[in-house]
């Protein structure tokens, strides 16, 4: 056989295999990510509401909080995040918001209507009234059913949630830029993999993308983590939590179309949670008087992530100690 025929069929034959392992690969991606929404689907149910269907997870028993996740994310981030409360003695309920995982955008895209969709959800599951707890981007849903229902609202906490009082910070916001760092199937594959085998790595690029700490506090922040394995855990199913991206990518989109809140002239009584290195939502600034009647809580040495780190437990325990200062004595 001439060389170059030899070599054209060795090129085709390359050609035909490449193909074959691209799409053994591409397929073996698209069951990771039918698995990963079947294991999602086992944890949670899908409420028919007059908006629309929604997902969401109960887990405890005792006094109902409402938590809605951030951006990107899902009920899963809500349990993931707020874990604390169910040790402590609280009922948490956590709904996929609209565009999120099982949750159709079209049951409410904006936070009002979102909020009305969690009053639905309440009705469903006969309760009457709650506190309510908004993380990140989820805050203008929990401020707008505190408007909406004060009657149903026992108490607001908003945890490094941007309002009109604490705007993002400018340029960039951070659900765009995690949504790039995870990307498609084959990235949330990667990165699901990379939060699992290397977390310290992971440690590393979360403190750079939501802390405006120095490297003393970084790897402090870090160390801590890695070094107590509960704090690792809840860690890594926080960050697995906005993983695979696609089924979260409309919420997360709908999400950045949204102004902020504001948590002016809300009646029920409002606690800020805030990391003072938090970078995505910078700390606020001036007198207390001016978040009056919010009561504003500054954990040193976090950042946006206050609910994982060395001022985790302390950020915990004023959100359930303000639970308990202001009691939900209907909603069992």
């Amino acid at each position: 056989m001439e060389p170059r025929r030899l070599l054209l069929r060795i090129l085709f034959l390359s050609a035909v295999l490449a193909l074959f392992f691209a799409g053994g690969f591409l397929a073996w991606i698209q069951s990771w990510r039918i698995a990963q929404m079947l294991d999602l689907a086992t944890r949670s149910e899908v409420a028919k509401l007059p908006s629309g269907e929604m997902e969401f997870a109960v887990r405890g028993a005792g006094a109902p909080v409402l938590v809605f996740h951030s951006a990107p994310g899902g009920y899963d981030q809500a349990l993931a995040v707020c874990g604390f409360l169910e040790d402590a003695g609280f009922q948490v309920i956590a709904p996929s918001r609209p565009g999120y995982l099982r949750t159709p955008l079209s049951t409410g895209p904006k936070p009002e209507a979102q909020a009305g969709a969690a009053a639905e959800l309440l009705d469903h599951l006969d309760i009457p009234k709650t506190a309510v707890i908004g993380l990140g981007w989820g805050g203008s849903t929990a401020i707008e059913f505190a408007r909406r229902f004060p009657d149903r609202t026992s108490a607001v906490i908003l945890v490094s949630s941007p309002a009109l009082e604490i705007p993002p910070a400018p340029g960039k916001p951070l659900p765009m830029s995690i949504a790039e760092k995870i990307g498609g199937n084959v990235s949330s594959w990667l990165f699901q993999g990379k939060v699992e085998r290397n977390p310290a790595q992971v440690l590393a690029e979360a403190f750079d993308l939501t802390s405006s700490g120095d490297a003393a506090v970084r790897s402090a922040w870090g160390d801590f983590i890695l070094q107590n394995p509960d704090e690792l855990e809840r860690f890594q199913e926080t960050i697995l939590s906005l993983a695979p991206l696609a089924p979260r990518e409309e919420g997360l989109e709908n999400d950045l179309l949204q102004p902020p809140a504001s948590i002016r002239g809300l009646a029920p009584p409002v606690l800020l949670v805030h990391g003072a290195f938090d970078k995505a939502v910078p700390p606020p600034s001036g007198a207390p008087s001016r978040f009056s009647p919010a009561e504003l809580f500054l954990v040193p040495g976090e950042g946006h992530l206050v609910l994982s780190g060395r001022g985790a437990s302390s950020a915990a325990k004023r959100i359930v100690d303000f639970l308990n200062l202001h009691p939900n004595t209907h909603g069992q």
